[in-house]
């Protein structure tokens, strides 16, 4: 095999192989951003249940509190009831109006506490079904990885073996060359050359369609022994069959 036949049976096994990569590490991508936002949904709806009991425990204090001034009113009543003269009547009656008015104003709070309660148990019931929704992406994710990752490995550890033994056989210059290519340019290292004009020597990169010096066309024809890049985009030229027979 030529040197080009080499590149190109590397090259169509890297593709491959980065493919096969990508399709795993984009579901297992896919998989932990669903993750991180069910943990921020879960972190969101327990501070909010928390604040919730905290509430319930404040509106629990406050009825207990009424519940006191009630027995308390209701015991100076009796006593009312029960006075034997003018100043007795008096001040239990002045101390029964200080209670009244101090749980009115028990009651005008537990209204609002009450008010907010109910708008923070909607918050958290929207958020709990925000967390049950997330959750399921979160097992279809998981679900999705897992056949991803079984279906793809037998093929993943094929195609391993096949590149080595493509690389091993490329000059180790040249394997050096493709491999800071594959890796700059993610995986696409070769580029054919585009012919536009054989009179006027108007050649092309087939990746970034910059316009070739014609003598690395002619480089490419009249050897194969190296290898010819592409001045702007670095990626390894070849001529398409047609154009190699030429």
């Amino acid at each position: 095999m030529t040197l080009t036949e080499d590149l190109m049976s590397l090259y169509r096994v890297d593709s491959q192989l980065r493919g096969l990569r990508t399709r795993v590490e984009n579901a297992s991508e896919l998989l932990a951003a669903r993750t991180r936002k069910l943990q921020k949904l879960t972190a969101e709806h327990d501070e909010k249940a928390s604040q919730l009991r905290q509430l319930q425990a404040q509106l629990a204090n406050l009825e207990g509190e009424s519940s006191d001034f009630k027995d308390r009113i209701e015991k100076l009543r009796s006593e009312l009831n029960a006075s034997t003269n003018d100043k007795q009547y008096r001040a239990i009656l002045a101390e029964m109006k200080s209670l009244e008015a101090l749980r009115d104003e028990i009651e005008t709070t537990q209204l609002g506490e009450m008010e907010k309660i109910e708008r923070a148990e909607a918050e958290a019931n929207a958020m709990e079904e925000s967390v049950s929704n997330q959750t399921r992406l979160c097992e279809a994710a998981r679900t999705e990885h897992a056949e991803c990752a079984n279906a793809v490995g037998e093929r993943v550890d094929e195609l391993e073996v096949e590149r080595t033994t493509a690389a091993a056989r490329m000059p180790d210059a040249v394997l050096k060359i493709f491999e800071e290519v594959a890796e700059t340019n993610d995986g696409e290292t070769l580029a054919p050359v585009i012919e536009l004009s054989k009179k006027d020597r108007d050649y092309t990169c087939g990746a970034c369609h910059v316009t070739l010096p014609y003598h690395l066309v002619v480089n490419l024809h009249s050897n194969d022994t190296g290898i010819q890049q592409c001045p702007n985009c670095d990626r390894i030229l070849y001529l398409e069959p047609a154009e190699a027979e030429v």
